[in-house]
């Protein structure tokens, strides 16, 4: 495996759900513990609340599985269940940032760019239109990293700000310190 593969790994599985309750008790369940986050999103137009579970941790990766409420009829078919997207992790800031300007290079575009606080994202849609999602932790260590994750500030804001990709890596490389850029407001 080369470095370039190697520095990857499945690290979230988000399902969209429009029986919260249920899924979350089900899940709960199913792994022997709750949500290490829960929290609401009152300013988001699709989702009304999102869960955790952390599966596993070996720094800088983690395991996730998460649910998104999401505003729709609770119905057989439907556009509003079902997966979310996944997210591959990358064991750097600068390792996603290197992949970035590859993919870039190949005419390849994020359609969306967070930062979420603990980590910094990235969102491709694939040729079928699955949202995949590239990220790496934004804390050099795993105190840190859950710390931040404990945080009033990330409680205040578990979703995190849009950014501008090529501004947020041009700012990092210029020398501005990660931990001024991940600060959220």
């Amino acid at each position: 495996m080369s470095d370039q593969q190697g520095g990857v790994r499945i690290s979230e599985v988000v399902l969209h759900t429009t029986s919260y309750e249920p899924m979350r008790d089900w899940y709960t369940d199913l792994l022997g513990m709750g949500p290490v986050t829960e929290a609401p999103l009152p300013n988001h137009p699709q989702i009304v609340r999102l869960a955790f579970f952390r599966l596993h941790v070996n720094f800088p990766y983690t395991q996730m599985l998460a649910l998104f409420d999401v505003r729709g009829d609770d119905v057989a078919v439907s556009p509003t269940r079902g997966l979310d997207h996944f997210q591959l992790r990358h064991g750097s800031i600068d390792e996603l940032f290197d992949r970035y300007d590859r993919l870039k290079s190949l005419g390849v575009q994020p359609v969306n760019s967070m930062n979420h606080g603990p980590g910094t994202s990235f969102y491709y849609h694939d040729p079928d239109e699955n949202s995949v999602e590239l990220s790496a932790v934004n804390f050099s260590t795993l105190d840190e990293y859950l710390a931040f994750m404990d945080s009033p500030e990330f409680a205040a804001n578990p979703e995190g700000i849009v950014i501008d990709a090529d501004e947020y890596i041009g700012s990092y490389r210029a020398g501005t310190p990660l931990a001024d850029l991940v600060s959220l407001p």
